[in-house]
């Protein structure tokens, strides 16, 4: 077998094993997979049902030869998602082209029984460049599914420097979902003068309870648990239960995250999760996922798909081209023209969730303007 950069690039098998070898090592958090899993839709534009019932109203009483009642069936509510289009191709420098032709040469002037070794080399060495590619599209949804959880609400323009230059004007996608969204106000935290936002938040779940159920999860980042939950004056005062066989005092800057959320499930409130996850966007910036000043309620971690259309590529590949699938449906090619070579990833992703109007999200941003005066 005699190879050169053109036809370990068109080989789809070695193309393969390099992605497998991405997978298998990766040590990339793909954070959106905890939410969310794979589904695919056979139309760019679909029904999305946006809600559903999860209680069913119990059924009549009859006499033994009564007439029973006619009941409508309570409708789901219902809109329409549309598929998003992903891609982006990276230039492969010469120096590493001139590293891979180098290790391509060694490949070629091996014995047969020496190839295999040879052709591991070539594979970690792309396992690098692939992992660019395959995780871009991940890390894109990364940043749409946390601003999802988070607020409700997700934008994203048609180039990332959209926003530094200022054009803000060309939204390729903006989606908006019906939660049920509470906004406490200082009135409802601050009860003689001490802050009680435990208390407030147990009282305004009990009440939530007979529409939304119970839930399972609250999510929040570590500034908002440091500022809402262990800035409660409950937390500075005697405040005690029994963990284990131990009593332990809970007082303010000795408290974890993890023993907090045994003390919340302890009084009946959702267990705490902590969210301290960052994507670095295309200009080099690290973003934050998740959102300060929100909690999130959920009734567990599955809250629906994220949906995937097969690319219009697959069904009308550019000539000359090899293109290998990944996860999603996901194409990546490698090309060459007479610029340089390229590396180029194709996804139609969207994510979808299934029941937004059954999760709760407190917006605490008028209480954190106060706590910061």
């Amino acid at each position: 077998m005699f190879l050169t950069i053109q036809t370990l690039f068109d080989d789809a098998k070695i193309v393969s094993a390099i992605i497998r070898r991405v997978n298998q090592t990766r040590k990339d958090t793909i954070y959106w997979q905890q939410y969310l899993t794979f589904r695919r839709v056979t139309t760019r534009v679909f029904k999305d049902y946006i809600g559903s019932v999860t209680g069913v109203m119990a059924g009549s009483i009859n006499s033994r030869f009564g007439e029973k009642p006619i009941r409508e069936r309570r409708n789901i509510g219902s809109g329409y998602g549309e598929i998003a289009y992903l891609g982006d191709a990276y230039q492969m420098s010469i120096d590493r082209l001139s590293e891979l032709q180098d290790l391509i040469d060694k490949f070629n002037a091996a014995k047969p029984a020496d190839q295999k070794a040879a052709m591991e080399e070539i594979v970690n060495f792309l396992a690098d460049d692939y992992r660019q590619i395959t995780l871009a599209a991940h890390k894109r949804m990364d940043i749409i599914v946390g601003a999802l959880l988070m607020t409700g609400e997700a934008t994203v323009y048609n180039k990332d420097t959209a926003i530094t230059s200022g054009k803000t004007n060309n939204k390729l996608l903006e989606i908006a979902l019906p939660f049920n969204f509470v906004k406490p106000t200082a009135g409802n935290i601050i009860v003689d003068g001490k802050n009680m936002f435990i208390s407030y938040l147990r009282e305004k779940l009990h009440s939530l309870a007979p529409d939304f159920g119970a839930y399972a999860k609250m999510i929040m980042t570590r500034t908002t648990f440091n500022k809402n939950v262990l800035g409660s004056s409950e937390f500075g005062e005697q405040y005690k239960m029994i963990l284990g066989t131990n009593e332990m005092k809970l007082s303010t800057g000795l408290i974890s995250s993890s023993l907090a959320s045994e003390v919340f499930t302890g009084i009946g409130l959702p267990r705490i999760e902590i969210k301290e996850d960052y994507v670095k966007d295309q200009t080099g910036k690290n973003v934050q996922i998740y959102a300060d000043n929100r909690i999130t309620l959920l009734n567990g971690d599955e809250v629906g798909y994220m949906r995937h259309h097969t690319p219009y590529e697959a069904t009308d590949p550019v000539s000359g081209r090899t293109y290998v699938p990944s996860e999603g449906q996901m194409l990546i090619s490698n090309y060459r023209d007479k610029n340089g070579r390229y590396m180029e990833y194709t996804a139609e992703w969207i994510p979808q969730i299934t029941n937004p109007d059954l999760i709760t999200n407190f917006d605490l941003s008028e209480i954190a303007s106060i706590q910061s005066a």
